[in-house]
Order: structure tokens, then C-alpha cells, then sequence
């Protein structure tokens, strides 16, 4: 029957690779990983449904079509063959050319399986290459088209007005903050991926590392009028990354004022938690997220609408929680009803270098 089948198959132009021990067949699928395995039920040492779970207990060997050819044709055992994962069931004797015919159907139906998951994948890919090129495009390009018009607006002028001037020179100066912010966020995402992020808790400096990034955003978000309180927990030590821990608040507020209404206020709490820890807490009065939707905002590109005029890119919460866990901590969102309240919290520990 071995010698048969094998002849059949060669014929349809088949290769076929046989194997007379059940045990032995296992290594033998994987070694050669086949396109199809056709297997017998009513065999020594294994049996075919033993067989069949084997070759899907190993992950290289689970995916590979299979197929029973048995004697038993019990309506039983044709549902146990099923059950047990076949693509297939044929019962002998059997006529040779429906053989072919259903292992080529076999293949058929695998090769539709790989279209439509290829398919899906392209899919896929092609919204995340669309939702970042959305995003990220319109993101990139405001600010740097206000950058180079008012430059291109101060050389075309030759400095005759100073006022105009003055005013060029500050919406170059507004805008790159923003530039560089995403640039920063772009790079830190590339390096989070490759596992090339170093993580050195430093001496915070207050003034340059914590309220520098916030000073920042406010100008950013000038014309809003918003009313920013801030609260520093005195004599507070905080041991951290002081490029990363900058990038964090920088993300955080700006998120804040990015999505508070005009003329309401951003409140930015800085307390202690132990030597070299910290808890920061900024609440914004815009609409609160859902709580379903706490986790989902964590997520690269992912923008949740609420009246975002600015735009964004939806990476500033994916930076900010990996550097926070990367030093024991995290990034979360409060349970609230009538504003948002983001809260980031490190543990207390030694300095890596001053």
C-alpha cells in the first residue's frame, strides 16, 4: 500500500517521502517540514490519532495539513479523525483519482487560507502605514511650514520692519519646541524597540528638567489663556533619566493643555514618594476618558476625539509609560467624571551617577 501510494502521488508529480515507523515519522516532520501528511490509523507503537497529536503538540510541525487514510469507516471514527484536527478523512479502498483530487483540494483550500491572511495583513498594515502618515504628516507639517515661512519671510523682508521681524522670529520660536518634541518621541519609540534606551537615575534638577519642559508648553498653548497651578513638594529628590524624565513631563502637560478648554486652569502636583521617587499629577478640566478607554490610550497612534484643535500624533502616553515602568514605576489615568487626571508615579531609589 506504501509503495503504491508513493507511485500514485510521483505520477501527479508529487514528492512523497514515506516512512514505515510511526515514533520515527515525528522526526521526520519536523526534519523535513511536508506540505501535506497522510497517515494511517491502525498502526504499531502510535496509532494515527496518537500520531496526530503529537505533530500538533510541536510548533513546528502543528500547522502542516493532514490527512487520515484508514480502513476504518465507521461514521465514529471519521469524527474522531476530525476532531483530532484532519483536513481530511478518506477511507480505503479508495478510487485514486478522488485521492488526488482531494489532496489537491487540500492544498487549494490552505493556499485560499494563506490569500486571505495575506490579505488581512496587507490589510493592516496598510491602516497603520495610513494612520501614521495621517497622523504624523499634518503633525510634522504645520509647525514646519510656520518655521520656514517665517524664516522666509524675515530674508525676503531684509529686517526693514521690526515688528514683523519680531514677530517671525517668535512663531520660529514657538513652533520648534513642537518640532523637536516629536522628533524626540519619533527617536525614543526606535530605540525603546531595538532595546537600546539606557536607563541612569540622575540628580533632577527642578528648575531645567521639571518646570523648563512646562514653561515650554505654556508658550505653546499662549493663546488658550489657560491658568496653570503648580505645586513642588519642598526640598523634593527625585532620581531619575533627566532627558527621559523631561520627555515625560513635556508629554504629560502638554496633553493637558492640548485638550483643556480656554481660559480654565491645568494643575501640576509634584510630591514626594521617598528619596528619589516621586508622584506627579496634572489634571486638565476637558472631558474625561472613559474608562474603557484608560488602557486604550496607552497605545501608539491611538487618538482618542476630544475637540483636539492641535492635532497630534498619539505617541505621548506610549513614551511616557515605558519610561516610567522601566524605572519601577507607571503612567496611568484616574477614575474621574468631570475632568482628566493622568498620575505618574516612581518608586524611590539610589542615583546610577551624578
Amino acid at each position: 500500500m506504501l509503495a503504491g501510494l508513493k507511485t500514485l502521488l510521483e505520477r501527479n508529480h508529487y514528492k512523497v517521502i514515506t516512512c514505515e515507523d510511526s515514533p520515527s515519522s515525528l522526526k521526520l516532520a519536523e526534519e523535513s517540514q511536508p506540505a501535506l501528511i497522510m497517515c494511517d490509523i491502525m498502526m504499531p507503537h502510535m496509532d494515527g490519532f496518537k500520531t496526530r497529536e503529537a505533530i500538533l503538540a510541536n510548533p513546528l510541525t502543528a500547522n502542516i495539513p493532514f490527512l487520515f487514510l484508514s480502513a476504518r469507516n465507521s461514521q465514529v471514527d471519521k469524527l474522531e479523525g476530525f476532531a483530532n484536527g484532519a483536513d481530511d478523512y478518506i477511507t480505503k479502498p479508495f478510487d485514486p483519482l478522488e485521492l488526488v483530487a482531494r489532496i489537491d483540494a487540500v492544498f487549494r483550500s490552505q493556499d485560499r487560507d494563506q490569500q486571505v491572511i495575506i490579505q488581512e495583513m496587507s490589510r493592516q498594515i496598510e491602516h497603520i502605514k495610513a494612520k501614521i502618515s495621517n497622523n504624523i504628516s499634518p503633525e510634522l507639517h504645520t509647525p514646519m511650514k510656520q518655521v520656514l515661512m517665517s524664516l522666509e519671510m524675515m530674508l525676503r523682508d531684509k529686517y526693514n520692519d521690526p515688528e514683523k521681524l519680531k514677530e517671525f522670529v517668535e512663531t520660529t520660536i514657538s513652533q520648534s519646541p513642537r518640532l523637536d518634541a516629536l522628533v524626540n518621541d519619533l527617536l525614543f519609540l526606535t530605540a525603546y524597540e531595538k532595546n537600546s534606551v539606557l536607563y541612569l537615575r540622575q540628580m533632577i534638577d527642578i528648575q531645567n528638567d521639571f518646570m523648563l519642559p512646562i514653561s515650554l508648553r505654556q508658550d505653546l498653548y499662549s493663546e488658550k489663556n489657560l491658568t496653570v497651578k503648580i505645586e513642588v513638594a519642598e526640598g523634593i529628590i527625585i532620581h531619575a533619566p533627566r532627558r527621559e524624565f523631561s520627555q515625560v513631563v513635556g508629554n504629560l502637560v502638554d496633553n493637558a493643555m492640548k485638550f483643556a478648554p480656554p481660559k480654565t486652569s491645568v494643575l501640576i502636583d509634584l510630591a514626594a514618594n521617598g528619596e528619589g521617587g516621586c508622584i506627579l499629577t496634572i489634571v486638565d478640566h476637558g472631558p474625561s476618558i472613559p474608562v474603557e478607554l484608560h488602557e486604550k490610550v496607552f497605545e501608539r497612534y491611538y487618538q482618542i476625539n476630544r475637540d483636539d484643535p492641535y492635532g497630534g500624533v498619539g505617541i505621548g502616553l506610549t513614551v511616557a509609560r515605558p519610561i516610567s515602568r522601566s524605572l519601577g514605576g507607571d503612567v496611568v489615568i484616574l477614575p474621574s467624571t468631570h475632568d482628566c487626571t493622568v498620575q505618574m508615579v516612581l518608586p524611590p531609589a539610589p542615583l546610577d551617577m551624578p
